[in-house]
């Protein structure tokens, strides 16, 4: 891309940096209000049964499972596994929406939100792991 801007005229040069510093203080505000929109994003994932309900919040951390009666009836191990596929998917759910939220402010093609689809993309994906490790004693 070439700048053929006339630096030349001063009343130009300081009209287009003041726009570019009112720009740049819109995408800071903008970022600011994107963050603050994904730290509060909360994901949930149900089990078929629906027995099971497991949320994560933005940053894929568990933060809260729900068990019903009828998740008793499975194995221990099986529950386990379970609760870790569910916690996956919703992980990669709230990865999904945290790049929506960055894509509706700045655009799909933009810098940070490609960094951040790459970074959702190094999620596991439920359907492509082997078998959770679970262990009881």
């Amino acid at each position: 891309m070439t700048d053929t801007f006339d630096w030349s005229d001063p009343i130009a040069t300081r009209a287009r940096i003041e726009q570019q510093v009112a720009d740049a203080e819109r995408r800071a505000d903008k970022a600011a209000q994107v963050r603050d929109d994904i730290a509060g994003l909360r994901e949930q994932a149900t089990s078929s049964g629906r027995d099971v309900a497991v949320t994560v919040d933005s940053s894929g951390r568990l933060a809260e499972v729900k068990l019903t009666d009828a998740a008793y009836n499975r194995s221990p191990a099986a529950l386990g596994a379970l609760i870790v596929a569910l916690a996956s998917e919703a992980q990669r759910a709230a990865g999904a929406r945290a790049v929506e939220i960055a894509a509706e402010a700045f655009g799909a093609e933009d810098a940070a939100v490609e960094h951040l689809r790459e970074e959702i993309a190094q999620f596991p994906d439920p359907s492509q792991d082997a078998q959770p490790r679970i262990e009881y004693r």
